[in-house]
């Protein structure tokens, strides 16, 4: 069996996602840029917001989705210096203040991915270009910032995923119910492949998922 095979046996569930722009909310302290509007992004970025954290979240997931869409496009770049994300967390933030009540989803994926754009090597606290399936995979066994820091990387494979499959398909959009099954397969495919990058491997799972319709 090919790998490529191997991992879509590991998600073939996605034959059956939705289309189109999903009611799916995050619940507790998950987090969904298809969902989380650019209203909401403005208001968490203020000094004293009570939500603060979710600005970070916001800016985790717009990398992750631009990585995506970048790495489908065949233009990902990944740059040493801390200014490119920089530069893209202020183009989200404008924008966010045009359109306050786009998600920031469409911000991504309209103003953001138009033109090519080298993205930081570091996204939140992890070093997207060293970070391996290995420290993954171990991350998620380990103590509580170490499952923190896994949480935060499944966050941003599952923006990638959505970035990627907007390359072809700029309307669709991954149900937030499809999160932990398209991290699984991230994650069961970590533990077979530790040396890969997390960034990687998670392609081959983007590129591997079938889309409903397809």
């Amino acid at each position: 069996m090919s790998l490529i095979k191997k991992i879509v046996s590991g998600v073939a569930f996605a034959a059956a996602m939705v289309m189109g722009v999903s009611a799916a909310q995050a619940q507790g302290a998950e987090f969904d840029g298809t969902t989380f509007s650019c209203l909401q992004y403005t208001s968490a970025s203020s000094e004293n917001s009570s939500t603060k954290a979710q600005s970070g979240l916001a800016k985790l997931w717009v990398n992750g989705y631009l990585a995506g869409y970048f790495k489908a496009k065949g233009t990902l770049s990944i740059s040493e210096d801390a200014k490119a994300g920089d530069a893209i967390a202020s183009t989200l933030a404008a924008k966010c203040k045009e359109q306050p009540g786009a998600p920031v989803w469409v911000i991504a994926r309209d103003a953001l991915g138009a033109e090519d754009r080298k993205l930081p090597k570091n996204a939140e606290s992890i070093d997207i270009s060293a970070y391996t399936c290995a420290a993954h995979v171990d991350a998620k066994a380990g103590s509580a910032s170490d499952m923190m820091k896994a949480d935060l990387a499944d966050l941003w494979a599952f923006a990638f995923i959505q970035g990627f499959k907007n390359f072809t398909d700029k309307d669709m959009a991954i149900n937030m119910e499809n999160k932990p099954m398209l991290t699984g397969a991230v994650a069961r495919n970590c533990g077979k492949m530790r040396d890969k990058t997390f960034l990687d491997l998670t392609a081959m799972v983007a590129q591997a998922v079938k889309l409903g319709g397809s």
